[in-house]
C-alpha cells in the first residue's frame, strides 16, 4: 500500500484497486508523516495501525459486496414481495488479516445466502488450506487449535482442524493416481506398512507402497494403496493398477521385495523382463534367530562378507566359506540363506553404482518412517486423511529424491541442508494447494 508523498500534510485518501478494478478499498490516512516517524520510535503500534486501516477497508469493500449482492437477489422476480430485513454481525476468518467483523444483510423470508460470505463458513478456504499443511506438517489437532488464534488470526476447534484435510483431498486423489507414461522405470520397490485408521472404530489397517527408479536413477513412489499386504491378490491388483496408469512392463529389469510366498512369482508374471530381489534386511530377520546367540557376532561378520563382496563371483565364495564354517553349528540358518541365495544376489549383475541401492528395501523403510513420524502426532486419522498424508509424505520424499539419484547421496546443487529442505517443503505445500 502506498502512502502517498510524505512532504504533504493534509488528510488524502489512498486508493487500493482489487482485481479488475470492480471495487476499491480507501484508506484514509490523517498525517503520512506523522506515521512514517513513528515507525521510527513505535514500530509495532505504527504497523498494527496501518494493517488495521486496511481491515477497515476489507470490510467496508466485502460489506458493499454484501449490499450489492442481497440488491441482486432481492431483484429476481421469484423474490418480489420480499424485502431487506437489516443485518446479522458475524465474525469472519481471512488470511493474513484475522477475525474481521462484518454486518450481513438479511432479508425477511430469509432466503437469501450470500456468496462472498456463506453461512456455513467462518473462514475463508486459505486459512482451512494453512491448517491443513500445519497439521500434515506435524502439529497435532489440538496444538493447532490451540495456536490457531495467534498464528492465524482465527480461533478453531481441534475438529475443524481434522475436517481441514479434506481441503487437500482432491489434489491428494490426482497425485496418488497421476499418469506414470512419460517415464521409464527400470526398478521396483515392493512392501507394505501399517496405520492406525478410524473408520467406525479405530483399526490397524495396511497400505501396500510401490517405489520405482528411473533410467536417470531418479526415485519416485509410484503407489500407496490400501490392501492387504500379506495378500499375493493384493499385489496383483496393484501391479496391474500400475500398467493402467501407464507404467511400462517392459521396462522394469527388477524387483526388490520381501519374502511373502508368491510375491515373486506374482510379480515376474505382471512385468515378463524382469528378475526379482530379495532385501537383505527382511532376509536377515529370517535367518539370524535361527543363529545361536553365541556365535551371531561371529556369523554376522561371514554375512557382511557375502552381502558386500566385490562382485557377484566373490559373493558366491564368500558363501561357501560361510557354509563350510557355520554348517555344522548353524545348518538351519544356512538352509534359509541358501533357498533365496540367487535372489539375494541378484544385484550384483546391475551397476556397481546401484549395488547399496538394490541390496535393501530401505527407500520404503524410509517413506514408511517420514509417514510414521508425521501421523504420530496425528493419533488417528480417516480414510481421507489417509489419502491426504500419503501424497503429502510421497511429495516431500519425492522433491528430495530429484536431487539425489540413488547412485549418489550427495544433496546437489541446493547448499545446506536447511535450504534443501525448506525449498522441498515449499515445493510440497504449492504441489498440494495449486
Amino acid at each position: 500500500m502506498c502512502l502517498g508523498p510524505l512532504a504533504s500534510l493534509e488528510e488524502r485518501r489512498q486508493e487500493m484497486v482489487l482485481g479488475e478494478s470492480l471495487m476499491k478499498i480507501v484508506v484514509k490516512v490523517r498525517d503520512a508523516v506523522e506515521l512514517a516517524r513513528r515507525f521510527e520510535t513505535s514500530p509495532r503500534e505504527a504497523l498494527r495501525e496501518v494493517v488495521e486501516h486496511v481491515r477497515d477497508g476489507v470490510r467496508q469493500s466485502l460489506e458493499e459486496v454484501m449490499d450489492a449482492e442481497i440488491g441482486v437477489f432481492l431483484g429476481q422476480p421469484a423474490e418480489r414481495a420480499n424485502k431487506r430485513n437489516g443485518y446479522a454481525t458475524r465474525t469472519f476468518g481471512i488470511k493474513g488479516l484475522g477475525a474481521i467483523q462484518l454486518r450481513v444483510p438479511r432479508d425477511r423470508a430469509n432466503r437469501f445466502e450470500s456468496h462472498v460470505v456463506p453461512g456455513d463458513r467462518h473462514y475463508e478456504e486459505a486459512v482451512e488450506r494453512d491448517l491443513a499443511l500445519l497439521h500434515l506438517a506435524g502439529l497435532s489437532t489440538r496444538m493447532l487449535s490451540h495456536l490457531s488464534g495467534q498464528v492465524l488470526g482465527v480461533k478453531v476447534s481441534h475438529m475443524e482442524v481434522s475436517r481441514s484435510l479434506k481441503a487437500l483431498l482432491p489434489k491428494a486423489k490426482e497425485f496418488l493416481d497421476r499418469p506414470l507414461s512419460g517415464r521409464r522405470f527400470k526398478y521396483l520397490y515392493v512392501d507394505g506398512t501399517f496405520f492406525h485408521v478410524r473408520r467406525t472404530t479405530v483399526e490397524t489397517e495396511p497400505t501396500l507402497v510401490v517405489l520405482g527408479v528411473d533410467e536417470s536413477d531418479r526415485r519416485s513412489i509410484l503407489a500407496m494403496i490400501q490392501g492387504d499386504k500379506d495378500s499375493v491378490d493384493a499385489w496383483r491388483m496393484v501391479f496391474a493398477r500400475l500398467k493402467e496408469r501407464g507404467l511400462d512392463p517392459s521396462a522394469v529389469e527388477l524387483g526388490i521385495m520381501d519374502g511373502l510366498p508368491g510375491l515373486q512369482t506374482a510379480f515376474r508374471e505382471a512385468f515378463l523382463n524382469a528378475r526379482t530381489a530379495r532385501c537383505w534386511v527382511h532376509k536377515a530377520r529370517n535367518v539370524m534367530p535361527r543363529v545361536p546367540r553365541r556365535y551371531q557376532k561371529a556369523f554376522l561378520v561371514s554375512w557382511n562378507a557375502v552381502a558386500y563382496a566385490v562382485d557377484g563371483a566373490v559373493a558366491r565364495s564368500e558363501f561357501d566359506a560361510l557354509k563350510k564354517q557355520w554348517m555344522n553349528s548353524c545348518g538351519d540358518a544356512i538352509e534359509c540363506m541358501e533357498r533365496d541365495l540367487d535372489a539375494l544376489l541378484v544385484h550384483y549383475d546391475f551397476p556397481a553404482l546401484h549395488w547399496d541401492a538394490l541390496r535393501t528395501t530401505n527407500p520404503i523403510e524410509r517413506v514408511n518412517k517420514e509417514f510414521k513420524r508425521r501421523s504420530k502426532a496425528m493419533e488417528t486419522i480417516g480414510p481421507d486423511g489417509l489419502k491426504v498424508l500419503l501424497a503429502f509424505t510421497a511429495l516431500r520424499l519425492e522433491f528430495g529424491w530429484a536431487t539425489a539419484p540413488i547412485s549418489s547421496n550427495k544433496l546437489a546443487h541446493l547448499g545446506s541442508r536447511a535450504a534443501w529442505e525448506a525449498k522441498q517443503l515449499d515445493a510440497v505445500t504449492k504441489g498440494l494447494i495449486n
